[in-house]
């Protein structure tokens, strides 16, 4: 995302931009958004953050079996969205650090949402079946 932010010196007035880096939260926030409006809402100039990289992959590749890396949004971001969909079944994982985070407050609320999601291994934690 590009933003311009003014500047102004007590001393004197001076014009210029500023390219900060794409935030990757909210990039990958902005990528759930395309997804699930199909592409009718986009971003521009997402951050090249591997959390960023995965989830994108992620969405366009929609596989069966899917490693979100060590990035918690990424993972549940993305876990939010398979719950959603219709008719599609997945294995979600992390990296090992990620796999020792609870996720049971996520996977309780999208079951209130009518989600169909079971622990594969230890409760509370990924990997998850989410259909």
């Amino acid at each position: 995302m590009q933003r311009t932010i003014e500047l102004v010196s007590k001393s004197s007035s001076t014009n210029g931009t500023i390219d900060l880096p794409a935030s990757k939260s909210i990039s990958n926030r902005l990528l759930i958004i395309e997804a699930i409006t199909k592409g009718c809402i986009c971003g521009v100039g997402y951050s090249d953050a591997s959390d960023t990289l995965i989830l994108q992959e992620l969405i366009t590749q929609l596989p069966t079996s899917a490693n979100a890396g060590a990035g918690g949004t990424t993972f549940r971001f993305f876990l939010a969205f398979l719950a959603s969909l219709d008719g599609y079944e997945i294995v979600l994982s992390g990296s090992e650090r990620l796999m020792e985070r609870p996720v049971a407050p996520l996977v309780d609320a999208l079951r209130l949402l009518g989600a169909d999601i079971q622990y594969q291994q230890k409760e509370g934690f990924a990997p998850l079946i989410i259909r």
